[in-house]
């Protein structure tokens, strides 16, 4: 079986309850779609489970928005990425080493800051910015209108962040692959369009974590409910 989970953001508890409802065998595949990370404090723990994941399964990393600011800020010198760190959850990172985590980011004590996120560091280094099955494209957020038709998407740092005013529901990539992304929270239920399908359920946001079944046909959640997609093209 072949599985694409959503965004996780440290929220181990959701995790470990869909890993559960998910019953995996060795020949499963996982290919989670980024934000592994921040907005929720179980850093350790969820790392963890990630890297005992990548060790007893054939698992794929997409490149998160929060991985892809991480590692700028982080390995290139670039601080002024320090304002998004601040608003968007990543302060919580570091909430279980550091009594006050923001402080090491307003001083942008990157040193302490590598060393506290090794492992999650040596996660984004295995990651990709987008994977190929044989019918779905998975990436974080989304493709622009004029990269559906790229072989070899080009991406742009706004491939990582892009919202629903700039993604195209109704086409497909390539004229055959349906998009499989995160990113973005459309409510405690999955997103299905003919050429889009969201399955960012808002772990980060204390809500549920969720799995597309591709052989299967269905979405399942955290919680054990089930969404059958071949609904949306009957």
């Amino acid at each position: 079986m072949q599985y694409f989970i959503g965004d996780v953001h440290s929220n181990s508890v959701e995790l470990k309850k869909l890993l559960d409802q998910l019953k995996l065998k060795k020949s499963d595949t996982l290919i989670f779609l980024g934000d592994y990370v921040d907005k929720n404090i179980n850093t350790k723990e969820t790392l963890e489970i990630l890297w005992s994941l990548n060790e007893n399964y054939k698992c794929i990393f997409i490149k998160g928005n929060h991985e892809y600011v991480w590692e700028k800020y982080l390995n290139n010198g670039e601080y002024f990425r320090q304002d998004f760190l601040l608003k968007y959850g990543s302060a919580e990172a570091l909430r279980q080493y550091v009594k006050n985590p923001k402080e090491l980011i307003l001083k942008n004590d990157v040193k302490t800051i590598k060393k506290l996120l090794e492992p999650y560091l040596k996660l984004i280094e295995i990651t990709r910015d987008y994977y190929l099955t044989d019918k779905y494209l998975a990436i974080h957020a989304g493709l622009l209108k004029e990269q559906l038709d790229q072989k070899e998407i080009k991406m742009q740092e706004l491939n990582y962040f892009l919202r629903k005013d700039k993604i195209d529901f109704n086409n497909l990539y390539l004229n055959k692959y349906v998009i499989v992304a995160g990113h973005s929270y459309f409510g405690d239920e999955p997103l299905v369009e003919k050429g889009y399908i969201s399955i960012d359920l808002g772990a980060g946001f204390g809500r549920y974590l969720g799995a597309l079944d591709s052989e299967g046909n269905k979405i399942i959640r955290s919680d054990g409910k089930i969404f059958d997609i071949l609904k949306k093209y009957e």
